[in-house]
């Protein structure tokens, strides 16, 4: 019986270092892709490697939970609170505490501190509506179809300016999970050199299909390289 458990001990052990190994070469020809491929090699073999339950979460911030087109300032999803119980897709922003929504202008007060309050008056359908709200902790997901669906944003002009991978750490893979790191580099449009450091965790199920990535990058690094601070609302 002993020497029958130590066989399936070792025999699991196996299976799982071959996965894993399996695994960390999915993520290793994800990077090379990116850094040598072309922009249609580097998303069929990201979206062949996500399962139908694939997740990416993208980060957390503090604000209303929705997304906003900035070339007319309207609202093109409300996904969650407080933001789904008062904007609808076309909503188009007129003042955001007293501030003018106008075309490009990115320093509208929807995001700082938690409870904040934001006062908006936006015009649906020929109607002026206007709406308070309280900001609130959100997280960023993403499903499957949604990174599909985003992909068809992506240019091959956007792809040849994507910054470079400057350092790459060896990928560490362990069970169903692979942990990567890589430091960014790329030029602001002042002709700054920027750079950033991200660690990214991917998960795998049994069929070697990704169920999860996540990362966390230096977004407030690269603010203060931009030229931008945190202030107290």
């Amino acid at each position: 019986m002993k020497n029958y458990l130590l066989s399936i001990f070792i025999i699991f052990s196996f299976n799982v270092q071959g996965d894993s190994e399996s695994n960390k070469a999915s993520i290793d020809e994800m990077y090379k892709n990116f850094q040598n491929g072309s922009l249609d090699s580097f998303i069929n073999h990201y979206v062949d490697l996500m399962d139908e339950d694939f997740t990416r979460w993208n980060g957390r911030y503090v604000g209303l939970g929705f997304t906003i087109n900035q070339d007319d300032m309207t609202v093109i999803s409300a996904e969650r609170s407080p933001a789904i119980d008062h904007f609808k897709p076309g909503d188009k922003f007129i003042t955001v505490n007293g501030i003018k929504a106008e075309p490009g202008v990115d320093n509208l007060p929807f995001k700082g501190a938690v409870g904040g309050v934001v006062d908006v008056t936006l015009e649906r359908g020929g109607e002026i509506i206007n709406v308070s709200m309280k900001r609130a902790v959100q997280t960023q997901t993403s499903s499957k179809d949604n990174m599909v669906a985003g992909f068809t944003n992506w240019s091959e002009e956007g792809w040849s300016n994507r910054p470079k991978m400057k350092t790459i750490n060896p990928l560490i893979a362990e069970d169903n999970e692979v942990w990567g790191s890589f430091e960014m580099l790329w030029t602001n449009a002042e002709g700054r050199e920027i750079s950033m450091w991200t660690v990214e965790r991917f998960v795998f199920n049994d069929k070697g299909l990704l169920t999860l990535h996540a990362d966390l990058s230096e977004d407030l690094f690269v603010a203060e390289q931009n030229g931008y601070s945190l202030s107290l609302e």
